[in-house]
């Protein structure tokens, strides 16, 4: 069974570090170089959740709170959650269908039509980790939405969305007991 908690305590956060510790030495040895640094400064925002299998910290996220979707144009107009996923927290292939499965429910259940996700670039590199993440989540369903863009915080992104669906028998393999309830996320 999962669980989706949100990350808020000491113990949670260190939990958090470790995971993305652990994560970049795995990603290591399959050639992509990524710093545990960018996960643990984003695990420490509002709205940072764990993703639990049998109370073990495998997969994290953060949900943004009423998102400013201006800089996404045409695409950001449609009722939508954004959520920050990092290369060392998005967890292996099952946690991150999972993860996927749940966002898409989550979203329908609060009467979304997308799920958005940025994920950084840098600019005049091959950024392993980013692509790693890019081709990660469009083989668990995402659809890429630009090459690359600004950020309102001006860092270079390529925008990613997912169509919110509900899945019903979801909730006998994710348990959310109240974390991410309506009102932790609300529409734009």
């Amino acid at each position: 069974m999962y669980e989706v908690l949100p990350i808020n305590t000491d113990a949670a956060r260190a939990e958090a570090a470790a995971l993305a510790t652990d994560r970049v030495r795995l990603l290591a040895g399959q050639g992509i170089t990524v710093s545990a640094d960018r996960a643990k400064a984003l695990l420490r925002e509002d709205g940072a959740f764990g993703f639990y299998e049998g109370g073990i910290l495998v997969g994290a996220l953060v949900l943004h709170r009423d998102p400013d979707m201006r800089h996404w144009g045409v695409d950001g107009r449609d009722p939508g959650l954004l959520v920050s996923l990092d290369p060392v927290t998005a967890g292996s292939n099952q946690v991150g269908r999972m993860l996927t499965l749940w966002l898409a429910d989550y979203a329908a259940n609060s009467l979304l039509t997308w799920v958005r996700c940025e994920v950084p670039c840098k600019t005049g590199a091959v950024d392993e980790a980013a692509q790693w993440l890019l081709q990660y989540l469009r083989d668990l369903g995402w659809e890429t939405r630009s090459p690359t863009s600004l950020s309102p915080t001006g860092e270079r992104v390529i925008r990613l969305r997912l169509r919110a669906q509900a899945r019903p028998a979801l909730t006998e393999a994710i348990s959310d007991p109240h974390a991410v309830g309506p009102s932790a996320v609300k529409a734009p």
